[in-house]
């Protein structure tokens, strides 16, 4: 009769959250009926493209997802994103485009998850100087530009600022969280084993700081990005790199008067003089009284459209996010689910080409064996690239060591060739609320995996053992996919972190370059030209996926409440930090779970 009970109160509960679920379902769905029903935006005929950057430029294909669903019937504005092949498509395209006659560069980037890396904004660049090849004027207007915004403006023609503008670049940093304090606090039991020198992830649990291992590889990578970074924003101001830094040191950050004297911006307006400046390119709106525009959101839709091949198609696949066992959730890469996508691509006879495209910093070191094995499966039969985004390092570099041919940006951060093993525990948490554990096993070391207490000084052996297998194992495919000798990775290895610039020097990568310079290779070498058609796997997310997930998980959640909800709670907000990490080894190949770049 309990278990009856137990059963009809839990669907009863599951019966409620669904009717909640069916109940937003379908107001969403009038909403997308009626946002479907309004009409195209059309592209105006002798106008200026406005490219309103306050976006996240993301690898992967941008979806319809549940958030993007319901600003669009609340009629919020939320979280705008590019997908980067898209992006690039739609500009090159708009310099060609007879309708388009200038091109508008204002707002400023936004840096959700992995995306708007500076890799992916040099390709962002370079798509503007493609579009300025037609001879059509380039603008940009900025009032705070970011570092990432001077970045890309400094593609432009002309450069105009408002004159109560700041310039918030004070300089490149680059930042981990350390929550050994943290930890420690809340009674989160962690103990790690590594190698490699200088593999920090491990770091970020139990320090409060920088190892000086850590601070010299970091140090070396930031000064390469910063070097590139100084020079382009150098070039576009026509003035000497070392210039602008002994300004920023001087100053901080530059407000629009500075800027303007250094030559980082032609001249200072206000919004209502930029319309003017605009309206001569194109002419005046009578209905807006503003100047005849076209927004890159609306240009999107309007010119770039699924492609269709008879001769085959080169696939893009997307690995963006840390890397997880198993399917994987929003912003992580599934071992699972992506060796699956590789595997249906390699076995789909259109597809003649495969490019990898990498931006990740890593995570489970079978998950990443098992992309892995996809990715050498697939070269038996096509050419494979590998495109690193602005971040391919660790588990990310060990998917992508056997492709053809690898592609990085001088400010690719790469490498972290190391391995390190992360336990967690919740012991003292628990105690700390009266929850005690005992056990019963069959051998000593059944309960090695648990989280319920700490490991013995024996058992960390027999983890670091299983640590330095893997990183054996790391070292030896490296070398057999780069062809390089075992002493060689070893040598450059050690967990350090890399620029792409210094990759090339190394032998880690071929070449320097972005997703159009792998997509272009790869169509050559399977015979599909230059500019072949693009399949791009996974497919953008479906908003309805995203909703019926959502609804399981507020049931699931629902379920849990009770009296240990206190309890709960507490340990979800620890192993919420954790969740990345589950590889069923406790064996990670990853950089330090959160890395800041600005």
């Amino acid at each position: 009769m309990k278990g009856f009970f137990k059963t009809f109160f839990a669907s009863l509960l599951a019966i409620v959250f669904a009717a909640g679920g069916l109940a937003l379902f379908v107001m969403v769905l009038f909403g997308v009926i009626a946002s479907m029903s309004q009409p195209v935006p059309q592209v105006a005929n002798g106008s200026v493209l406005v490219f309103d950057m306050s976006a996240t430029v993301q690898d992967r294909p941008v979806g319809m997802t549940r958030d993007a669903i319901m600003d669009e019937v609340l009629g919020g504005e939320g979280q705008r994103s590019f997908s980067l092949l898209s992006l690039k498509r739609a500009l090159v395209a708009a310099g060609k485009d007879n309708r388009i006659k200038g091109l508008l560069l204002t707002g400023s980037f936004s840096t959700d998850g992995y995306g708007s890396g500076f890799a992916a904004l040099k390709e962002v660049r370079e798509a503007i100087e493609s579009f300025k090849e037609s001879g059509k004027p380039v603008a940009a207007y900025l009032v705070y530009p970011s570092a990432r915004d001077m970045y890309v403006t400094a593609a432009a023609d002309t450069i105009y600022m408002n004159p109560e503008g700041v310039v918030s670049d004070t300089g490149m940093s680059m930042s981990y969280p350390y929550l050994g304090g943290f930890m420690k606090k809340y009674g989160i039991g962690v103990q790690v084993t590594r190698a490699g020198e200088y593999k920090a992830a491990a770091e970020s649990f139990v320090l409060e700081g920088m190892s000086e291992p850590s601070r010299e590889a970091n140090a070396a990578v930031l000064e390469d990005f910063w070097s590139e970074y100084l020079a382009v924003i150098a070039a576009g101001a026509g003035i000497e790199p070392e210039l602008y830094e002994r300004k920023l040191n001087e100053l901080g950050m530059l407000v629009a008067k500075d800027a303007l004297e250094l030559g980082l911006v032609d001249e200072l307006l206000h919004t209502d003089e930029l319309i003017a400046k605009m309206q001569a390119v194109s002419s005046v709106d009578e209905t807006s009284h503003s100047f005849v525009q076209t927004s890159l959101d609306a240009y999107l839709p309007a010119t770039v459209r699924p492609e269709y091949s008879s001769d085959g198609f080169v696939a893009v696949i997307y690995a963006e996010g840390s890397i997880v066992n198993g399917e994987g959730k929003d912003g992580q890469v599934g071992g699972s689910s992506l060796a699956r996508e590789i595997r249906q691509a390699r076995q789909n006879d259109k597809v003649k080409a495969m490019v990898l495209r990498v931006n990740s910093p890593g995570g489970s070191a079978l998950a990443s064996e098992v992309i892995q094995r996809e990715v050498r499966l697939a070269k038996e039969k096509m050419p494979v690239v590998v495109s690193m985004g602005s971040l391919a390092a660790s588990g990310g570099y060990w998917i992508s060591a056997y492709a053809d041919k690898i592609y990085a940006q001088p400010n690719t951060l790469t490498g972290s060739i190391g391995v390190i093993g992360v336990f967690f525990n919740y012991e003292e948490l628990a105690s700390t609320h009266g929850v005690n554990f005992d056990t019963v096993k069959t051998t000593k070391h059944a309960d090695l995996m648990g989280q319920f207490r700490a490991k013995t000084d024996r058992e960390m052996a027999l983890v670091q053992r299983q640590v330095d297998l893997v990183y054996d194992s790391f070292l030896t495919k490296v070398a057999e996919g780069r062809g390089l000798e075992v002493s060689a990775v070893a040598e450059i290895a050690e967990g350090r972190i890399w620029s792409g610039a210094d990759a090339l020097e190394l032998g880690l990568v071929d070449e320097l370059g972005g997703l159009g310079d792998a997509i272009a290779f790869a169509g050559a070498e399977a015979g599909l030209g230059e500019t072949p058609a693009v399949m791009e796997l996974p497919k953008a997310k479906n908003f309805l996926d995203d909703l019926f997930q959502n609804v399981s998980k507020q049931t699931a959640d629902a379920s849990a409440r009770g009296a240990l909800q206190p309890l709960v709670d507490l340990y979800r907000e620890a192993s919420e930090m954790s969740s990345r990490f589950n590889d069923p080894k406790g064996v990670y190949a990853v950089l330090p779970y959160t890395i800041s770049i600005d």
